[in-house]
């Protein structure tokens, strides 16, 4: 009686359980793998018992919802033949951690780029002024306005992926501990788990603090920037500027004589330099 309760009571709480896209994406992107690879075909039923696995696995844990680490039991419900278990678990191992599949951070990388280049063109449009207190037209105020609400989505993507990251690396530390996993198992996926995501890790903070000062430079709040600085400061946090030296001769020049030689940001650089 009290086995038929306590498989009740699992059973009524995984109605409770979600299971995120990215847990759905890993279970889809195995399917292909065990497909094209070992030659298995896995069916949607067979799927389905595999995501309840999965369910039970976080419910038995108290958790809500299903993290990679639960996945680590589809090494022993995918295979055919006990040879392909090896195989699997490797698949398993290299593609656990938290956004591996999707190259959330190079993505990220690239769309940073392409924000920042926007940023500073509007900026060196309006000379520097964000507010309008310069001068600078309201279309130009929209479109750095429109560039700060991408990077603020950006932005909670990214913190969203860093919390996804800190929960796998605390229940890597607790796989030990793991009901349905034996030590000998849970310590050799600990030991291959954990510093790739400790290097996942340091990557998306990494690229998340780029984020947020990209932002800190277009916005008026947090942060004084000189008007006649912010594209400057937005080139080198990004990695864009081109450092420009200047001889000793052209910093002795006159603003007259500098004007003359030197045009834009370069001129903007040469005051800043003298």
């Amino acid at each position: 009686d009290q086995l038929e309760d306590v498989v009740t009571d699992i059973s009524t709480s995984l109605e409770g359980i979600s299971m995120g896209m990215n847990i759905c994406i890993f279970m889809r992107d195995l399917r292909t793998f065990v497909r094209d690879e070992l030659g298995v075909y896995i069916s949607d039923r067979r799927l389905v018992k595999a995501s309840r696995l999965l369910k039970v696995s976080a419910a038995t844990h108290g958790r809500d919802s299903v993290n990679f680490v639960d996945c680590l039991l589809l090494q022993h419900v995918i295979w055919q033949i006990p040879e392909q278990r090896d195989v699997i678990r490797e698949w398993l191992w290299d593609n656990l951690t938290p956004g591996k599949s999707d190259d959330l951070v190079d993505q990220t990388k690239f769309l940073l780029q392409g924000l920042a280049s926007e940023s500073v063109e509007m900026v060196k449009k309006t000379m520097g002024d964000i507010t309008g207190e310069a001068g600078a037209r309201s279309s130009d105020l929209d479109a750095i306005n429109s560039i700060r609400k991408e990077i603020e989505e950006i932005e909670r993507l990214l913190q969203q992926h860093s919390d996804d990251l800190e929960r796998h690396l605390k229940l890597l530390d607790a796989l030990q501990d793991h009901l349905w996993i034996g030590n000998d198992e849970a310590h050799a996926a600990k030991q291959h788990l954990t510093p790739l995501a400790n290097e996942a890790a340091a990557a998306v903070n990494q690229t998340l603090a780029d984020v947020i000062a990209l932002k800190f430079a277009i916005s008026s709040d947090d942060i004084h920037i000189e008007n006649d600085l912010r594209s400057s400061v937005i080139e080198s946090l990004t990695g864009q500027s081109d450092e420009i030296t200047f001889t000793d001769e052209e910093l002795q020049m006159s603003l007259k004589e500098a004007k003359r030689q030197f045009k834009g940001d370069t001129l903007r650089r040469w005051k800043n330099s003298r």
